[in-house]
């Protein structure tokens, strides 16, 4: 039996590592088979194992939904080919930013009706990634805080925010997302649940740390059916 939780090398920040829209999962290289194994059962995507700036935090430096993927300016050649070879069946776009800011998954939080954005961004790098990724980025912070990535799990499903933020947040973010939802917590507690946990509009795994309450917060927040 495959469970949904896991850890990267003993790490319940599993958002931090990975990043995935509907159809594509993007992994660190160096991942156990059991990580391709649970990403792909559970978000039922084709998963591909990458790296971004040389280095296995793709989940904090990659953006994307399913119309386009936004990438560091530290990217290498190397990878943005592969990130390019992958996308093409898709027909998604690839967008490298320019952005000095560019931890695009600590920044932005999308999903394919629309997103938030950290407003430090520039407005010129903004308007870049919207028509990339399809829809309008409202600058805007959560709870406080203008990384707003970590702070939101997004699908076309639903959202889970920093429990922390304001009923009112939650309303003008259910706006923009076009979608309910929930305040909560990942990983015991952690208000930063952007890097608790992965989720697509077909299921979500989650780091080994989290409880069984948070994991029902989540799966009310992205209306689904926990069949762990």
């Amino acid at each position: 039996m495959i469970r949904r939780q896991f850890t990267y090398y003993g790490n319940s920040w599993i958002g931090m590592f990975i990043r995935s829209n509907n159809s594509i999962t993007l992994i660190p290289v160096d991942s156990l088979d059991i990580v391709k194994k649970t990403t792909a059962h559970f978000l039922k995507t084709k998963v591909f194992a990458t790296s971004i700036a040389q280095s296995n935090l793709i989940g904090v430096y990659v953006a994307m939904n399913d119309n386009g993927i936004i990438l560091p300016n530290v990217v290498t050649e190397e990878e943005i080919d592969f990130i390019k070879s992958i996308m093409k069946e898709s027909g998604a776009n690839v967008y490298v930013s320019k952005e000095k800011h560019n931890s695009h998954g600590n920044n932005i939080a999308v999903n394919n009706k629309g997103g938030i954005i950290n407003p430090d961004i520039s407005a010129s790098e903004r308007k870049k990634m919207e028509e990339v990724l399809g829809v309008e980025l409202t600058p805007t912070k959560i709870a406080a805080y203008s990384t707003v990535g970590s702070n939101c799990i997004v699908s076309d499903r639903g959202f889970l925010i920093n429990y922390t933020a304001s009923e009112d947040e939650l309303k003008f973010l259910e706006k923009i997302f076009k979608v309910k939802g929930e305040r909560g917590t990942m990983n015991t507690g952690s208000g930063f649940v952007g890097y608790g946990a992965i989720a697509n509009a077909k299921g979500y795994v989650a780091g080994e740390a989290s409880t069984a309450f948070e994991l029902g917060q989540l799966v009310n927040a992205m209306d689904f059916v926990d069949d762990s």
